[in-house]
């Protein structure tokens, strides 16, 4: 996508919303904005990501661990990256679920960022499945000890140890 297609959709993105602010807009066209709105920042971010290797495309519709395996990670100071010494994926805490209302499965997994000195710092990390690739699109942290007894993904909304994350454009809050 160039750039010119890039910024048409945020403005778009940004008419809709607009427009969803009105008096008499509905509560499910409010709703459809603010998916067409994040979906659009989505895009847009995975677009632009400086990802310098190739990812290979998923083998499906349906998300799989191997995918996890080989998708583009944000790193500690905000590149993307395969898995490695500084992005290491936790296997045992990975769900799959739909984290942006497309209709199609995502992931939530846990990463850690080891500081330079090798202490563990977890990062709660939304996996988009867009555009063929599984790809991280954004983080929040999870701190430095991680103890996971329940995690999943509900109706958007990852659940870990009864916290509550949702996915909002290209960011994760903790509701």
């Amino acid at each position: 996508m160039n750039i010119t297609a890039l910024l048409a959709l945020l403005q778009a993105a940004a008419s809709v919303l607009t427009i969803a602010q009105g008096p008499t807009a509905t509560t499910a066209f409010k709703q459809q904005a603010v998916n067409f709105g994040s979906h659009a920042v989505q895009a847009v971010t995975q677009a632009a990501a400086p990802i310098s290797f190739s990812v290979p495309e998923n083998t499906g519709i349906w998300p799989n661990t191997s995918e996890l395996m080989s998708a583009p990670y944000i790193d500690a100071v905000g590149h993307w990256t395969r898995l490695g010494t500084t992005v290491q994926l936790v296997q045992e805490d990975v769900s799959f679920g739909d984290l942006n209302n497309d209709g199609v499965d995502d992931a939530a997994v846990v990463v850690n960022r080891p500081s330079s000195n090798g202490a563990a710092n977890y990062f709660l990390a939304a996996m988009l499945n867009q555009g063929g690739i599984m790809f991280n699109i954004a983080d929040i942290s999870l701190g430095t000890s991680l103890n996971i007894a329940t995690h999943s993904i509900t109706a958007g909304v990852v659940v870990l140890n009864g916290d509550r994350y949702v996915l909002l454009g290209n960011a994760i809050t903790r509701q």
